[in-house]
């Protein structure tokens, strides 16, 4: 039998169901309570199902690019970020090569790089552009970053940008979760990368829409590693669609922020809490695969942020008001 390309690692850990289905209340998902936005649920369900689209998803480009003000070819349509991600890193890393995230990355991007023998260094963000150096090739920066809420503020982003620009890296900015902190963001550039993941924010995390935003070269690339007919035909229509879907967004956003604030200013009674205005917080809870477990019992799940490296820590993302007292009052009972 012949011997895989690619070392063995094991899959990542993420939020939301298991192997079995989940029929409390899910803290562990980072997305819009509000939703799904009815719009962009239509377009799915009202999608051509019974042929291949386009294999070359021309009107879903040339619709996120009359949004975006880029042309259609900078547009990169796939099935989540973490496809995006694994696609970059096979486009830009050899086995060896130096890649940086400022923060803990995304799984998916860690396990990406690792399955490509590349070296990954985790950074702080007051020190990621001096960090950057020739021999760096990629530079993962979660901005928001997840689970922490941290971001840089444009003036460290543009730093960061330079940086990358000087030693020939190519910058990886993740903005998953930027809609709900309306966060500004550069337009793409020879070494910047935009990867946006609207499920979230619209509450449709399982259609996976997700599109990058690159220069026409690194399009190529990310394009050229493509299977035919990336996306189903579902996930095609929400992207054509939305840019006529964010009234939804102005309408729910601001509900989430506040219900986040409430949620992160009661838990602070209590607990250590990590919270920077986005629909996620960290709390510390000390044994958090325990307390995890607990709250699983009283069917609340939440995020055990051990492979993040805080294994005393839990993410916990914000539901309705109710739901969220629910949760509190749980905590208590199992930590207080």
């Amino acid at each position: 039998m012949p011997e895989p390309v690619h070392a063995f690692t094991w899959k990542v850990l993420h939020g939301g169901p298991g192997r079995q289905p989940f029929a409390g209340l899910d803290f562990s998902v980072n997305a819009n309570p509000y939703g799904p936005n009815p719009l962009l649920l239509s377009a799915v369900q009202h999608a051509d199902h019974a042929h291949y689209p386009d294999p070359d998803y021309t009107a879903l480009k040339e619709s996120l690019g009359r949004w975006h003000g880029v042309q259609s070819g900078c547009v990169v349509p796939a099935v989540g970020a973490s496809e995006l991600l694994h696609r970059l890193v096979r486009a830009y890393l050899y086995p060896g090569d130096r890649v940086l995230s400022v923060l803990a990355p995304f799984g998916e991007f860690r396990r990406a790089v690792t399955l490509a023998g590349g070296e990954l260094e985790v950074v702080q963000p007051g020190q990621a552009a001096e960090a950057v150096r020739l021999g760096v090739k990629l530079v993962y920066l979660g901005h928001p970053h997840n689970p922490t809420g941290r971001h840089l503020q444009p003036d460290e982003l543009e730093a960061l940008g330079r940086a990358c620009e000087r030693a020939d890296a190519l910058l990886i900015l993740d903005l998953a979760y930027a809609p709900f902190l309306s966060l500004p963001c550069p337009p793409p550039a020879d070494h910047l990368v935009l990867l946006h993941s609207p499920g979230k924010a619209h509450g449709l995390v399982g259609a996976r829409p997700a599109y990058a935003l690159a220069s026409p070269a690194v399009a190529a690339a990310l394009h050229n590693l493509a299977p035919a007919w990336a996306l189903p035909a579902g996930t095609a229509a929400l992207l054509e669609r939305l840019p006529d879907a964010q009234e939804f967004l102005r309408e729910t956003l601001p509900k989430v922020v506040r219900n986040a604030a409430d949620l992160a200013g009661e838990l602070e009674r209590w607990f250590e809490v990590e919270h920077h205005g986005t629909p996620y917080m960290t709390v510390r809870v000390g044994d958090a695969a325990g307390v995890a477990a607990g709250l699983l019992e009283r069917s609340l799940k939440v995020r055990d942020c051990a492979s993040y490296g805080q294994p005393e820590w839990i993410r916990v993302s914000v539901r309705l008001p109710d739901e969220n007292a629910r949760l509190v009052e749980a905590l208590k009972e199992i930590h207080v």
